[in-house]
């Protein structure tokens, strides 16, 4: 009975409330990702405080990572009957406290113990929050929804780190996680009031998760996602050093540098509806992804030019604020009745995928330099493009 009512009240919402509890949800994708990488732009300041190395204190973005590779799955398998609006909430107030221990952290253990935290909240947000969104919206919209709460994630992946860089230039890097930690208690007073209930309806199972993982097109996206997030993290994890350390950057200068990243990456995110709809997926994809190889590794190549440096960097935004929202309708053409599961696969592969470019991009910047780690990265960003060349998601239509 209670479902029954719970269904009938999200049938009467009206367009504008359906729309404000998408938004609510890019919001929590943002926050959440935000805080993710955060320490992107914090690395240096981190590791001197903390008495550690940048590849260490780079553990601070892979950990967050590998613990999400395992939660999506896990939390798919073990809140099958959980209402989804429910889940989502819990999953924000993890933000909330991973914010808060990292604020107050004198250590890197304690530091990555909130980091751990905030793993199980963006293995599981990521995976239901777009699958919830597309249910709050008709099947005619729901591409819109899903380039909606995925701009949260691209937003989040190029606004943290200019964002964090600049608080920690003004107020030291502690500033930057309370800062965060009040965008977060903010954003889940909006869900609050914005979400409604939201039934698990078709529970998902390992069946359902493994069906998704035999569709070619699926696959092929996951093969894609591993490359790309090992590219990017390998790499823009140690942006910061290369730019302070590598290419004699002044402190004023990097931050305006992740800012003019952040802004291109915003740029990037708004144009991609039109590029896929005009384009498809897999020229806006291919197209995107091969921009950050060719960019990243004549970045590796560089010492002085810091004008070359610059327009790279900003090339680099542009382009990685298309590819978030270009992997998710990847998947969702490939398998649009299992998109929950195919949405979970998606984020343990690349989560997992990330946390292991972070760790081997900060085993190749503590023992070779940072370029050694953007050499890696413009590697793997053009066997991704590979990848996709010879792929293509099940439909060959425009969303």
């Amino acid at each position: 009975m209670s479902q029954c009512t719970t269904l009938s009240s999200e049938r009467q919402m009206s367009s504008l409330q359906r729309w404000s509890a998408v938004l609510s949800l890019a919001c929590g994708t943002f926050v959440l990702i935000n805080s993710e990488f955060l320490p992107i732009g914090l690395l240096s300041p981190i590791a001197k405080a903390l008495n550690v190395s940048e590849g260490q204190a780079g553990w601070t973005v892979m950990l967050p990572g590998l613990i999400a590779a395992f939660a999506a799955p896990l939390l798919m398998l073990f809140s099958r009957r959980l209402n989804r609006r429910t889940l989502l909430l819990i999953l924000s107030v993890s933000v909330i406290l991973s914010n808060a221990i990292a604020m107050f952290a004198t250590d890197l253990s304690t530091l990555l113990l909130g980091r751990i935290i905030l793993g199980f909240a963006a293995g599981g947000f990521w995976s239901f929050s777009i699958p919830a969104g597309k249910r709050l919206v008709s099947e005619a919209q729901s591409a819109r929804a899903i380039s909606l709460i995925s701009a949260g994630v691209a937003l989040g992946t190029v606004a943290g780190v200019p964002a964090s860089a600049y608080m920690g230039e003004l107020y030291g890097w502690r500033m930057a996680f309370t800062l965060n930690t009040l965008l977060a208690v903010a954003i889940f007073i909006y869900q609050w009031i914005a979400l409604p209930l939201l039934p698990a309806g078709n529970s998902i199972g390992l069946s359902a998760m493994l069906s998704a993982a035999k569709m070619k097109g699926v696959r092929r996206g996951l093969i894609i996602g591993i490359f790309m997030a090992s590219a990017q993290y390998s790499a823009y994890t140690y942006l910061e050093p290369w730019l302070r350390f590598q290419m004699h950057f002044s402190s004023s200068s990097i931050s305006l540098l992740l800012m003019g990243y952040g802004i291109a990456g915003f740029i990037g995110t708004f144009l991609t509806e039109f590029t896929v709809r005009k384009f498809g997926v897999r020229y806006a994809f291919l197209t995107n992804i091969l921009f950050i190889g060719v960019c990243v590794l004549i970045a590796s190549q560089l010492s002085s030019n810091q004008v070359l440096a610059s327009v790279l960097i900003v090339i680099w935004g542009l382009a990685f604020g298309a590819l978030p929202i270009c992997l998710n309708i990847w998947i969702y053409q490939a398998a649009p009745e299992l998109f929950e599961g195919g949405s979970a696969l998606l984020v343990c592969v690349f989560q997992l995928a990330l946390a292991c470019g972070a760790f081997f991009g900060g085993f190749l910047a503590d023992t070779q330099g940072t370029y050694a780690a953007f050499i890696l990265g413009g590697v793997l960003a053009l066997i991704a493009g590979l990848s996709i060349f010879l792929s293509h998601p099940k439909s060959t239509t425009n969303y």
